[in-house]
């Protein structure tokens, strides 16, 4: 397929280890600041206001994971770029930020000498400093060519953005079209390899069908949508709410790109392809990537430099550094918006949070209630429940659960809010509260979602028996679904008596997806209750290793029972210390500040044989350790 092809000059720029690679570190004590004024207003700063400077970062990537572009692209303006490798982050940075303080001729002389018929990232920002500088038809022609050299859909949708920026609609829309592929078909579960490209199609068809709405072609938005809705029935109750939106207007953005908008749109749509390319390299080797893409986050950031005002896009940048635990710099990326908004606000409160600053994080709460408006208010209601569940405020989650409630308007935000609320009640241990909203939620929106949903609390409340057979009945329908198997086999081991089963069923759930924490942490507890101590640790190390660095309750409170059992004990009460401090439900809670207390006073799980395993029809004896 033409979308996977990889160019010489894009597989340098894929192999370059470290986002300044080739630039000689500069000494940051004695650079200054250069950088435009859209870079400065990312700038970090004290208390006092001054900024935090630039002797503050011991490389440009420090900066980048702190969210301040002002300190990267001085720094990498002060490093001695090689200009033969325009494919360094370095140069992209250096052009974006003379394009954001609208330096046309500045950001051509980064470029000046590089030869674009081999640099493809090079030649995409030609393609658009050309257009930038009004000569759309030389940038329409210049993007036409280098679709065989930019990864996924980059080149055709930076095209259609262009198109749409600079009024050439219809034409939009045709590249859009050509991107639809006759027959869509939607994976069968997260692991399936069809699921990139059904998010592209995602992505492609919402374009399209938003730009037909603005052109009031609403039923040929919903004709288009509607092909979508078709390959996943199951989700009807979603695409219906979908339609409506489109039909309303409801929460979507109802203007055409700005040049400056495209332009942004197009760097972070380049962001994501050469991420999933790099997904995809490291997949087809048998790894799994780690760490923070480190080249996504600076795209993505550089991007918001054109245009600050994008939301989704600034959301983006703070869910990636908040997934690798950069709590701090995915809550300044929050807070350093032009303007605060209450789903900024939300997403920088879930980040002090976790970066133990619950003073600023309940002020950054209140700051996304007080600014929530009303075709948002659900949302930031829903999020803000889950928080106030987090710090402990069960009165105040409670009573917002119950409002957003009140605020749904149709079945799908129905179903939502009532999923959300029996979470919250979970939470604090209220189960039979919360299975009557899980039986609610599942019964609004029959989805495999919403069916686990509830087949965990069922467990969780004793109704053992109707869990497991939801899960049985799913299970036919999903047979090679490693999350399936995972739901099934943890449901088996930590509910009922049947550990074979639950070993086997986690041992192939394992098996078809090795690198997957959750799923090694469950096979790791099958171990555990089979008495496998040395295993169940190895598994569950393993999980650690691969969320690292972030932490979860469950994993810390498995590897201090492990540990106790070992003789380990402190050990295990620092495991089960770091296991509270990660925001446990009520009841495991508890748990673990009685086992802090009182150790443990259970017999370790009785020691038995390993069962047999069989995997594609192939016996397979497990080493007994």
């Amino acid at each position: 397929m033409r979308h996977l092809f990889v160019s010489a000059a894009l597989a340098a720029f894929l192999s370059v280890s470290g986002p300044v690679a080739g630039a000689a570190p500069a000494d940051p004590a004695e650079v200054t600041y250069s950088a435009s004024d859209a870079a400065m207003a990312t700038a970090v700063r004290a208390p006092s206001g001054a900024l935090v400077g630039l002797e503050t970062y011991d490389s440009p990537s420090e900066a980048i994971r702190a969210g301040d572009m002002a300190a990267f692209i001085s720094l990498a303006k002060a490093g001695d770029m090689d200009n033969s490798d325009p494919l360094a982050i370095p140069h992209i940075a250096v052009v974006v930020d003379a394009l954001a303080a609208g330096d046309l001729d500045a950001a051509r002389d980064v470029l000046v000498d590089v030869d674009l018929a081999l640099d493809p990232a090079a030649a995409f920002m030609d393609a658009w400093i050309y257009a930038l500088d009004g000569d759309v038809d030389e940038a329409v022609t210049r993007h036409r060519d280098l679709h065989r050299n930019l990864p996924g859909l980059t080149a055709d949708l930076s095209l259609a953005a262009l198109l749409e920026a600079t009024g050439r609609i219809e034409e939009a829309l045709a590249v859009y079209e050509s991107m639809t592929p006759a027959r869509i078909e939607a994976p069968e579960h997260d692991f399936d390899a069809k699921g990139i490209l059904f998010s592209h199609v995602q992505m492609v068809v919402a374009r399209r069908t938003l730009l037909l709405r603005l052109e009031g072609r609403l039923d040929e938005a919903v004709e288009v949508y509607q092909e979508l809705a078709a390959a996943e029935p199951e989700q009807a109750v979603f695409y219906a709410a979908a339609i409506d939106s489109l039909l309303t207007g409801k929460g979507l953005d109802n203007e055409y790109l700005t040049l400056d908008a495209a332009f942004a749109r197009s760097v972070a749509d380049l962001s994501m392809s050469l991420w999933r390319q790099r997904l995809i390299m490291n997949a087809m080797a048998g790894n799994r990537l780690r760490g923070l893409d480190e080249r996504r986050a600076t795209l993505d950031q550089l991007a918001l430099l054109i245009d600050p005002e994008n939301d989704d896009l600034r959301e983006n940048v703070v869910a990636l550094l908040a997934s690798e635990a950069l709590f701090e710099g995915a809550a300044h990326v929050a807070q350093s918006a032009p303007d605060d908004t209450s789903g900024l606000q939300l997403s920088a409160a879930q980040s002090l949070l976790f970066a133990r600053r619950e003073d600023d994080a309940r002020l950054a709460l209140n700051s996304a209630l007080d600014l929530a408006e009303e075709d948002e208010r659900l949302g930031i209601v829903s999020g803000a429940m889950r928080i106030h569940a987090l710090m402990g405020d069960e009165t105040d989650a409670v009573e917002l659960a119950t409002q957003a409630i009140s605020l749904a308007e149709n079945p799908a935000e129905a179903a939502m809010t009532r999923a959300v609320k029996a979470e919250i009640l979970q939470q604090f241990g209220r189960m039979d509260e919360s299975l009557e909203f899980a039986r609610q939620a599942r019964d609004l929106d029959d989805t495999h979602d919403r069916r686990m949903f509830l087949a965990n609390i069922l467990g969780e409340t004793g109704e053992i028996e109707e869990g497991l057979q939801l899960i049985r009945r799913e299970r036919l329908k999903r047979p090679n679904d490693p999350y399936m198997l995972n739901t099934l086999g943890y449901f088996l081991i930590s509910h009922t008596d049947d550990l074979v089963e639950g070993y086997k069923v986690l041992f192939r759930a394992n098996a078809l997806a090795p690198n997957n924490p959750y799923i090694a942490d469950s096979l790791g507890w099958a171990y555990f209750k089979l008495g496998h101590m040395d295993s169940a640790e190895r598994m569950i190390e393993i999980a650690r290793r691969a969320l690292e660095p972030n932490l979860h309750w469950e994993l810390e409170h498995h590897i201090g029972d492990i540990y106790w059992y070992q003789g380990r004990e402190d050990e295990a009460r620092e495991a089960w210390t770091t296991a509270l401090e990660e925001f446990p439900p009520y009841q495991t809670a508890e748990e673990l500040r009685d086992k802090l207390e009182n150790g443990l006073t259970e017999p370790m799980p009785e020691r038995v044989p390993l069962p047999r395993v069989s995997l594609d029809d192939a016996e397979t004896t497990q080493r007994k350790t």
